[in-house]
């Protein structure tokens, strides 16, 4: 009788050892999963960091060169497609520039240190503002990854529709990479 016992229990512990491992299997496939999601979190937080840097540095420019405030959005615009065949305008670093110049270089310069990080930058009406408000308030948005402005330029005047980003309400549209910022 014993010896029915024993030939019953043939196989049970590798089969214990099977369920172990499809238990363990799964653990690692969730720790696996959880450490996709923080390195997509921690990037997307980096990214997050520097556009907040650009977007703060260009803002500050505005805030030194006041004379020029209602120029930078035009500015911004027209270097909002960026690339690396874009060319500079009058260099201020160690030449005397004119506030206007200055204001064209402000814009040049954080289009391209955008570009260089994979983003890229407008300047537009903030959300809620319209035609008849006396207070034209003004934000910066930078873009990265798969949302982007639409930028369309119209007898010499460009525009950005941030619409990829924010409605008109102010709202950020679900899953969109980007940043606003009020400037002024």
């Amino acid at each position: 009788m014993q010896g029915s016992k024993q030939k019953a229990q043939v196989g049970v512990g590798l089969l214990e050892v099977l369920v172990a491992l499809i238990l363990i299997a799964i653990g690692v496939l969730g720790y696996v999963a959880l450490q996709v999601r923080a390195m997509d979190a921690s990037s997307e937080a980096l990214s997050k960091s520097q556009a907040i840097m650009i977007m703060r540095g260009l803002a500050e420019n505005i805030r030194v060169n006041s004379s020029q405030a209602s120029q930078y959005p035009a500015f911004v615009r027209s270097y909002s497609n960026y690339s690396s065949a874009t060319t500079a305008p009058t260099l201020c670093f160690n030449a005397a520039c004119t506030p206007s110049q200055l204001a064209q270089f402000d814009a040049y310069q954080a289009a391209r240190n955008a570009d260089q990080l994979g983003m890229k930058i407008t300047m537009t009406n903030c959300p809620g503002v319209t035609s008849t408000m006396a207070q034209q308030r003004q934000c910066l948005f930078v873009f990265w990854g798969k949302t982007a402005p639409v930028i369309t330029t119209n007898e010499g005047v460009t525009s950005a529709d941030v619409s990829s980003c924010m409605s008109t309400n102010g709202v950020y549209v679900n899953n969109s990479n980007c940043l606003m910022m009020e400037a002024y």
